[in-house]
């Protein structure tokens, strides 16, 4: 078992034997058969290499390695992961790099290095999560008065057949005989209340 008191600056070795898949085993345990923080910290990089990509862990590191050097990372992220911010992508993609570095010592801290960059980006993850889920989606097409460019408070059907707010059509019929959408003249200035439209008006509002 790997023992570490990240409030200390000393290390402790452990002279085991450590369980896993071969591609997350530290590559130094096979030469020195000792185990250290920095065992985890690679075992770490390449989960997030993983991450990022949804490919097999052997020769990940050199897919994205190529796709940093190319400008290329875009083409090998995880698609079905959604849009990925490409700048926060690139930083976490060299941070999985460097902690699957070979050799041990050229591996960063996971306290002093790793843990501040992972708790930055997962900042910005929950800020953007927040932005998002404060925007309202937008409004189906049939819930728009044609009038007023606006989600309708009391949709009503004018003698053109046509669907508009009610305040909207009735300041158009103060100016005009024709139909907003045909040009046409209306063959009566009655309007009739679309209360199937505006119960679904009413439950989009009421989960968004």
């Amino acid at each position: 078992m790997l023992q570490s008191d990240f409030s200390s600056t000393s290390t402790i070795y452990k002279d085991t034997s450590p369980a896993g898949t071969l591609c997350y085993i530290d590559p130094e345990y096979q030469r020195t058969g000792l185990v250290s923080p920095k065992s985890d910290v690679y075992a770490l990089g390449m989960v997030i290499l993983q991450l990022l990509t949804a490919r097999p862990a052997i020769a990940v590191t050199h897919v994205v390695e190529t796709a940093l050097e190319n400008d290329e990372l875009a083409c090998v992220l995880d698609q079905d992961a959604g849009e990925w911010p490409i700048d926060e992508a690139k930083e976490l993609a060299y941070l999985g790099l460097s902690c699957a570095e070979l050799r041990r010592k050229d591996r960063p801290d996971l306290k002093n290095k790793v843990l501040p960059v992972l708790e930055r980006l997962k900042a910005v993850a929950d800020s953007a999560q927040r932005s998002t889920s404060m925007t309202r989606p937008t409004p189906p097409n049939h819930f728009i008065c044609p009038i007023r460019k606006d989600v309708m408070v009391d949709p009503c059907v004018a003698a053109d057949g046509y669907t508009y707010d009610r305040r909207a059509i009735e300041q158009w019929l103060e100016e005009s005989d024709s139909s907003p959408m045909t040009n046409l003249p209306l063959t009566s200035r009655s309007l009739t209340p679309n209360y199937t439209l505006l119960s679904a008006i009413m439950e989009w509002k009421s989960t968004t």
